[in-house]
């Protein structure tokens, strides 16, 4: 019974063979005293959880999604402050300063022109100045871009990849929180069933201690048969107690990937899965290549790799701007003009960067290059994944084939040795002996039937599939 304990992972169980489950546990003899392995119980005290709730729940409440959204968010922002860039840029620049000598102006004699009436204007060398006090100055500019927009184009591309890669990082963060959902629902699932087997059991080893020891008492029964009751009735007791840890933890994290409080009680819902059915290796690996994850994010880190050698490259165009500019005066000099103001065409150009522009555009597309084989690499690694998960899908079907055949073999081996004891042909020991044989074959089938949905569930996730 330990292997009760083992938890399935991400599972999602088709209808047909849960319809097969049930149909199968119907028929099992009353002398066994097993319940359905995935009955409903007659009366719910709590929320009746089904998978698909389960997983919704998750996607809507989970904190680790809701931090990669806020991320998308916070890329999106980028893309509006790349684009604020194709605006005119406004700039003030203030200086209040208290100058450390005079400022003036010279002029020297007839400077300013000769004239016959009047003479040398002015008649002699004249300086003009201030005196010292505070001033300021003002510097304003209003620069609208010209040829910066290509490169301004370049970088609200580069933002929107980086969005995109946001989104894609949400689309992979939502399938691993629906996969881990998956394998607690089933987990628990499986833990409940085991349960329920357990409870069954002992049901019906209590009755058959009793039974057996009234015969013991008439002499008709040996008392190491009493003793062998009862060392398994003991056994299941223990191992239905070992059960109750590993189920109510993986309740809690199943609470927690729901963002909600990690005690909420609830139960479990074995009919809510989805039927599945095999596909076809060529077109599941063609779907994948598109849908998964890691594909689209490789193709945007290559896309962003080549946005980058671009810009670069933009590097080597000279800034041109259309620039209006005014520069004014505060008690600095009445010689001096207080206020310029012009209209223009502003012009800014690294013309010599000791080579630093070409090491840049070269360092690039050597990223670009890194990029491209990483895509290549990823798509390799998903093919094999796809082709591993879907070998995995067939041998657990094939599994769970096996498993059904044995369990009706030792149903019916039960069923035999149970006439045979009441017809005082066989030993109460051999009735214990077929009961493990039909307990074991059970749980290997209810394992069986669990590994298919795991597999199936950890396929439709290689293949990208978001639901």
């Amino acid at each position: 019974m330990s292997d009760l304990l083992r938890c399935s992972h991400n599972i999602r169980i088709p209808r047909f063979l849960i319809a097969r489950l049930l149909a199968r546990l119907k028929s099992r003899s009353t002398i066994v005293g097993f319940t359905l392995l995935f009955s409903i119980p007659a009366s719910v005290h709590c929320q009746t959880l089904s998978l698909e709730d389960a997983v919704t729940a998750a996607e809507t409440n989970n904190r680790a999604l809701l931090e990669a959204q806020l991320e998308k968010k916070k890329a999106l922002e980028e893309v509006y402050v790349a684009r604020t860039h194709r605006l005119p840029v406004f700039s003030v620049t203030a200086l209040g300063s208290q100058p450390l000598s005079h400022l003036g102006l010279t002029l020297d004699k007839g400077s300013l022109g000769v004239y016959p009436t009047v003479g040398p204007i002015p008649g002699k060398t004249t300086t003009l100045e201030n005196p010292l006090g505070v001033g300021g100055i003002f510097f304003t500019n209003i620069a609208e871009p010209l040829s910066q927009h290509y490169k301004i184009g370049l970088g609200i591309q580069l933002a929107r990849v980086g969005a995109a890669a946001a989104n894609e990082q949400i689309r992979s963060q939502r399938q691993s929180v629906a996969n881990e959902v998956r394998r607690l629902y089933y987990g628990i699932l499986q833990a409940e069933s085991g349960e329920k087997s357990l409870k069954s059991t002992i049901d019906f080893l209590r009755q058959l201690d009793h039974d057996t020891g009234q015969d013991t008492l008439q002499r008709v029964a040996l008392k190491s048969d009493a003793l062998s009751v009862k060392a398994q009735l003991a056994q299941a007791e223990y191992e239905l107690l070992k059960l109750d840890d590993p189920l109510q933890t993986q309740k809690q994290q199943l609470n927690r990937l729901m963002g909600r409080d990690v005690d909420t009680p609830f139960e479990v819902d074995p009919l809510s899965a989805a039927d599945s059915s095999l596909p076809d290796l060529k077109e599941t690996c063609a779907k994948a290549l598109e849908a998964r994850p890691e594909i689209r994010l490789a193709k945007l880190q290559l896309e962003k790799a080549t946005l980058a050698r671009c810009i670069a490259s933009a590097e080597r165009i000279p800034d041109i701007s259309l620039s209006a500019t005014s520069f004014v005066t505060v008690n600095l000099s009445s010689a001096l003009p207080s206020n310029v103001s012009g209209v223009g065409v502003q012009m800014n150009w690294d013309v010599f960067d000791w080579g630093r522009k070409r090491k840049q555009v070269a360092e690039d597309r050597q990223a670009e290059e890194q990029a491209s084989l990483q895509l290549k690499d990823a798509e390799a690694l998903v093919i094999i994944d796809v082709s591993h998960r879907y070998r995995q899908l067939r041998e657990a079907r094939k599994e769970l084939e096996v498993a059904s055949t044995m369990q009706s073999a030792a149903r019916e081996l039960v069923r035999v040795t149970a006439n045979r004891y009441v017809q005082r042909q066989a030993l109460l020991s051999d009735v214990l002996k077929a009961q493990s044989g039909l307990s074991e074959s059970d749980h290997r089938f209810t394992q069986a039937l669990l590994d298919v949905a795991t597999v199936h569930a950890d396929f439709e996730k290689a293949i990208g599939a978001d639901q």
